[in-house]
């Protein structure tokens, strides 16, 4: 009967193990799925960052257009009224622009009308 009781507990014993070890594989399975959705995640915050960087580097070539349009609609504007023989003095303070600014442009008023046309029309395919 000392037998007997021996491989009961052999027998209780090795249960007991193959359920320790069957909710260790269950942990272990969770926790490497748990480490595969970290690194799926981490993966696709490069790709996000690099998507971001192209669309910003799209707006930002965007801005530098409108930007450039609308400056070289400013600039025809200067260069009309300069053209008109207004005094530089004169048009920067009717503009509220440092007169530094009106003597950069130039006063040829044929470089201005093609230019003013041209740019009209860039602005407003741009707007």
């Amino acid at each position: 009967m000392a037998d007997v009781r021996k491989s009961a507990k052999q027998t209780a014993a090795r249960t007991r193990a193959r359920e320790k070890a069957a909710e260790f594989r269950a942990q272990h399975d969770k926790l490497e799925q748990l480490a595969t959705d970290y690194f799926v995640a981490t993966d696709s915050l490069k790709e996000i960052e690099a998507s971001a960087q192209k669309e910003i580097a799209a707006v930002r070539e965007r801005t530098a257009k409108r930007s450039a349009a609308a400056r070289a609609t400013a600039d025809a504007v200067i260069a009309s009224m300069l053209a008109l023989g207004t005094p530089r003095a004169e048009v920067a303070d009717r503009l509220g622009i440092p007169t530094r600014d009106v003597k950069k442009l130039p006063v040829d008023p044929k470089e201005s009308q093609p230019q003013k046309t041209k740019e009209s029309a860039t602005m407003s395919t741009v707007l």
